[in-house]
């Protein structure tokens, strides 16, 4: 894998093994990869910088899918307390990093090993889809420190924890594990980092108009009239795509599917 740094406590990579796959890892174990608005704008940027490289006319290997994981054994222990989540720049860099994921052509996939808290929940939250290990935990303890959470990250977590669990975690500081996370669908599946990894290089073998169609369409439930018919058109080129034709051929020919994004 080739390496590259996209800023302070955060490394930026290619899987060498699969094409159409990057790779985000906060590297801050130290700190257990606390956020400040610096490591937020790093993850932004690495993400966009993905997107970019994939929407280029000339891109011979674009990233179909990302996988957002960390060194050390915390995912993600929130804003830095120590004065990162005092500054005044953080809230809108966190705002900045979690629209990134969301608002991606392609899927995130959160590879979450270790506790992923506070704000380190939110990121989980914005990501598309989870791998959860053994040790992992996601939890929101605002109301042990004092803090609020803004609308999008209530309802995110109402929509992908379920009502009940939503509650538990927002207005008790309750923990969400590995086997609950598996068992209500907030994780895909419960396994080691290597099991994220194989879920993403399957992924990236998927055909990324329909990956892309399903994700603006399940992350805007209640669109306004033109983003409803962006929605409509990109559904539509699906089926009318080159990359449907070529399904259709693969099947004829009994071979795996080769996928142009096109």
């Amino acid at each position: 894998m080739a390496e590259a740094q996209a800023g302070s406590g955060v490394r930026v990579t290619r899987d060498g093994t699969a094409p159409g796959v990057g790779i985000i890892t906060l590297c801050r174990p130290e700190r257990r990869n606390a956020l400040d608005a610096d490591v937020c704008v790093a993850i932004a940027e690495a993400v966009e910088g993905f997107v970019a490289s994939c929407s280029a006319d000339n891109a011979d290997d674009p990233v179909r899918v990302i996988l957002l994981r960390a060194e050390g054994p915390a995912f993600c222990a929130g804003a830095n307390l120590k004065g990162g989540v005092y500054a005044t720049d953080f809230f809108g860099s966190l705002e900045r990093m979690l629209r990134a994921i969301t608002e991606a052509p392609v899927p995130v996939v959160a590879d979450v090993q270790g506790p992923a808290v506070g704000a380190g929940c939110q990121l989980v939250l914005a990501c598309d889809l989870r791998v959860m290990g053994p040790k992992a935990r996601v939890w929101v303890p605002a109301v042990h420190h004092g803090f609020s959470l803004d609308r999008w990250t209530v309802a995110r977590a109402v929509e992908l924890l379920g009502g009940s669990v939503a509650r538990n975690v927002l207005i008790a500081g309750a923990q969400v594990g590995q086997s609950m996370a598996v068992s209500t669908g907030f994780a895909i599946l419960g396994g080691p980092a290597h099991d994220a990894l194989e879920l993403v290089r399957t992924m990236a073998g998927q055909a990324p108009m329909p990956m892309h169609y399903f994700k603006l369409a399940l992350n805007n439930p209640s669109p306004d009239e033109e983003l409803a018919g962006e929605i409509d058109r990109l559904g539509g080129s699906c089926w009318l795509s080159r990359d449907a034709a070529e399904a259709r051929r693969a099947r004829e020919e009994k071979r795996p599917p080769v996928f142009e994004g096109r």
